[in-house]
C-alpha cells in the first residue's frame, strides 16, 4: 500500500481500537491491585489512585476520539431502544467502583428499580461513564447519581460535593460547536452534547447543562432526553 492510499482517519480509527483493547487490560489489572489496596500503604495507595484515575481518562478520550471520526463521516446512528435506568447506572458504578474506592468517594444512587426509558446505551453510558470518573478526581467523598422523569423527560443528574465548576466552564457551557482552540473540557463539553443531541423525539432533542449547587453543593451535572 502506497501513502498515497493511506487514510489517516480510518488507521487512527483502527488505532483507537487496539488501545481500547490494551487499556481494558490495564484496567482489569488494576482492579486486581485496587482489590488489595487495602493491605498496601499510603504512598502505594496514592500511586494505585493516579494509575487508576488516568487509565479511565484515557479509555474515556478513546472512545471520544471513536465518536468524533463517526460524526465526521455522519455514521453515527444512535441504536435507541428501551433499557432499565438502574441497570445502565449500575453496570457504570461497577466499572468505576476500585477507582472510586480507592478515592474514597461514596455514590448515592437514587433511581426507582422500574424505571425505564429509551435511548442508546452504549452513548449514554459513556457519558455517565465520563462524569463518575471526572467525580472521582474533583469532589471531597461524595457523589449523588440519580434518574428520574422530569417535565416528560429523562434526567439524570450527577452532584458531587467538590468546589463547583470554575467560572470559565460555566460561560462557555452554552457553546455549540468547538472553538478554534480548544482544550479537553471543551471537547468533553462538544462530545456529551452531541450525544444528547443525537436523542430526537417528534420536534424535541436531548440537551445538558452544569451549574453549581445540587445536592452536596459542589457541581452538578445534568443531561435530559426526551
Amino acid at each position: 500500500m502506497s501513502s498515497d492510499n493511506v487514510s489517516f482517519p480510518q488507521v487512527l480509527a483502527t488505532s483507537v481500537q487496539d488501545m481500547k483493547s490494551s487499556l481494558s487490560m490495564l484496567l482489569s489489572s488494576l482492579e486486581t491491585i485496587s482489590e488489595q489496596s487495602k493491605e498496601l500503604d499510603e504512598n502505594q495507595r496514592q500511586a494505585c489512585s493516579i494509575l487508576h484515575y488516568e487509565a479511565a481518562r484515557i479509555n474515556s478520550e478513546l472512545f471520544q476520539l471513536q465518536l468524533l471520526h463517526k460524526l465526521s463521516k455522519n455514521d453515527l446512528v444512535p441504536q435507541i431502544d428501551e433499557y432499565y435506568l438502574i441497570d445502565t447506572l449500575q453496570e457504570q458504578l461497577a466499572n468505576c467502583d476500585s477507582l472510586l474506592e480507592v478515592r474514597g468517594v461514596e455514590v448515592d444512587l437514587q433511581c426507582d428499580e422500574d424505571f425505564s426509558w429509551y435511548f442508546d446505551s452504549e452513548l449514554i453510558s459513556a457519558v455517565v461513564y465520563k462524569n463518575l470518573v471526572n467525580c472521582a478526581r474533583y469532589s471531597k467523598g461524595r457523589v449523588q447519581l440519580l434518574a428520574e422523569e422530569s417535565d416528560g423527560q429523562l434526567l439524570i443528574s450527577i452532584s458531587d460535593d467538590g468546589n463547583g465548576y470554575p467560572p470559565f466552564m460555566l460561560e462557555q457551557a452554552e457553546l455549540k460547536q468547538l472553538p478554534e482552540q480548544f482544550n479537553s473540557t471543551h471537547l468533553d463539553h462538544f462530545c456529551n452534547r452531541r450525544i444528547a443531541e443525537l436523542h430526537t423525539k417528534q420536534n424535541e432533542c436531548g440537551s445538558l447543562s452544569i451549574a453549581n449547587g445540587g445536592a452536596y453543593g459542589g457541581g452538578l451535572f445534568q443531561l435530559r432526553l426526551p
